[in-house]
């Protein structure tokens, strides 16, 4: 939908989508904010800064039909270097150093954007799973999304559909970055150097770091649970 457009043309549009059915399933990975967002908000220690106003503004346009929300969360080291890598396949190169400067993964609670949602006018049910166990929650996540009867997919796939990027691939994006090479650099050295046994997956943080931004991510993803103001596939 169109930012430009007024309120009773984006409803129309909602509605034709929905084509008189119970449930209309819209799944698009930037409708709470991108790379923008992020890298230029305010505070960046807080995740999709503009989260609340975004599905606001949505749950505006669904009345007085009830917004169920659902959404995957990630471990925040995990999720920055995820965020880099995506910027370097995109073609907006920058340093490691310069990406990270002023980032504390430990400081990250998505909390902070979750329990303000569920307080959201017209937003019935937030529902929520650990993209760590995204393979195994899988059949929660589609039933969450779509309801019964639930269709025959896979659960399962041989591989990672979107894998990141290795250390080697980041290396070597740095170096044809710095003899003048443009464009995307990620998607080019992410298919000459895949990550595997020969080339480990790009992994910056230190590893105390990791585990500190592990221990905090659980406990705030814990802490929702235990509030019951969220539903955590599990």
């Amino acid at each position: 939908m169109g930012r430009k457009e007024k309120n009773q043309q984006q409803k129309r549009k909602l509605a034709d989508l929905a084509a008189g059915q119970p449930r209309l399933l819209i799944s698009e990975e930037n409708i709470i904010g991108g790379f923008k967002d992020l890298m230029n908000g305010p505070n960046r220690e807080m995740i999709y800064p503009k989260a609340i106003e975004r599905l606001t503004r949505l749950a505006q346009l669904v009345a007085p039909n009830p917004l169920h929300i659902a959404m995957a969360v990630r471990e925040p080291c995990s999720y920055y270097v995820s965020v880099y890598n995506q910027l370097l396949m995109s073609g907006r190169f920058q340093t490691w150093e310069r990406f990270s400067k002023g980032l504390d993964p430990t400081a990250v609670k998505w909390s902070d954007i979750l329990r303000p949602m569920a307080k959201i006018p017209g937003v019935a049910q937030v529902s929520i799973w650990r993209y760590e166990d995204y393979h195994r929650v899988f059949p929660q996540v589609l039933d969450r999304l779509i309801g019964q009867p639930r269709p025959e997919i896979p659960s399962l796939l041989e591989k990672r559909l979107h894998a990141g990027l290795s250390e080697r691939a980041v290396n070597a994006c740095c170096t044809w970055h710095a003899a003048g090479y443009g464009g995307r650099l990620g998607a080019v050295a992410r298919e000459d150097f895949p990550i595997s046994d020969v080339y480990p997956k790009f992994a910056p943080w230190p590893e105390a770091l990791v585990r500190e931004s592990q221990a905090a991510y659980g406990q705030d993803i814990d802490a929702l649970g235990r509030a019951h103001e969220i539903t955590v596939l599990e």
